[in-house]
């Protein structure tokens, strides 16, 4: 009888490894089927009786702040930005631009 390498016995973990990753989400699956989705042209029958699940309170406009990121971090961010394009230009500048074209005197 032949005896399998190590190779191939690695090749036939990973894919029953394989196999049972993809079977267990569809076996956790409900075996009842899920009611049909109400479309969106039917009408919908609201009776007083109701109590939303969850109260939802508006918050007015005024009140709305901006996260801190946005009034200190983004702002710095940009102008941080700007000084390192404007450095990096004059370096360029300064090395490769000055040392490429000299005057020379007669």
């Amino acid at each position: 009888m032949r005896r399998a390498t190590p190779r191939a016995a690695a090749i036939f973990v990973l894919l029953i490894g394989g196999l049972v990753l993809l079977t267990v989400p569809v076996l956790a699956q409900d075996e009842e089927p899920s009611p049909a989705p109400i479309s969106e042209d039917a009408p919908v029958q609201i009776s007083e009786e109701m109590e939303p699940a969850v109260p939802i309170t508006i918050p007015d406009e005024s009140e709305t702040q901006l996260d801190w990121t946005y009034r200190f971090m983004i702002p710095i961010g940009l102008v941080l930005a700007v000084v390192v394009i404007a450095v990096t230009s004059v370096q360029y500048f300064t090395s490769v631009v000055r040392k490429r074209y000299r005057i020379v005197e007669e």
